[in-house]
């Protein structure tokens, strides 16, 4: 009788445990899973505001060169260029990647004609703000449109 009785009381604090403890472990592994696609959402969304801070810092360099205020446009390329390149070793998408790296092989040709202060540095920059649109459209699932050959300004919207 003593031994079944202690049977009993040990098979209740089995299922007791089992009960209190089954809600809280799955509890527990959804938060696990629910952690892991926060964090790889986060990580989508800091390569976005990275990308977009790229193009936020390209258009104070046009800005600068536009104003002819070569040296500040200088400092302001240097930046650019060098985050450039830090985002292109972070990258995994092979399109966004290859963008930034046309990007970066313009470097020394900005470099240059900011240097002499030679106004036709707007028309290298041209094509990096395409390229640059066209990136940061792509990683925010915008659709892609064509952008103003010259010119430096945005289409009026009538």
């Amino acid at each position: 009788m003593k031994r079944t009785l202690t049977l009993i009381v040990i098979v209740l604090i089995a299922v007791a445990y089992g009960f209190g403890f089954w809600p809280q472990y799955q509890k527990a592994q959804k938060s696990q899973r629910d952690l892991k696609v926060i964090s790889a959402e986060m990580g989508v969304l800091q390569s976005q505001i990275r990308l977009c801070q790229l193009q936020n810092s390209l258009l104070a360099l046009v800005k600068s060169t536009t104003e002819k205020n070569y040296g500040d446009a200088s400092t302001i390329s240097t930046g650019f260029f060098t985050a450039v390149g830090d985002e292109v070793s972070r990258q995994t998408d092979p399109q966004v990647k290859a963008g930034l790296t046309s990007i970066l092989q313009q470097r020394d040709a900005v470099t240059a004609a900011l240097a002499k202060g030679d106004p036709g540095v707007l028309a290298l920059l041209q094509p990096i703000q395409n390229t640059m649109f066209q990136i940061v459209n792509r990683v925010l699932g915008a659709p892609v449109a064509p952008t103003p050959a010259s010119s430096g300004t945005a289409p009026s919207s009538t």
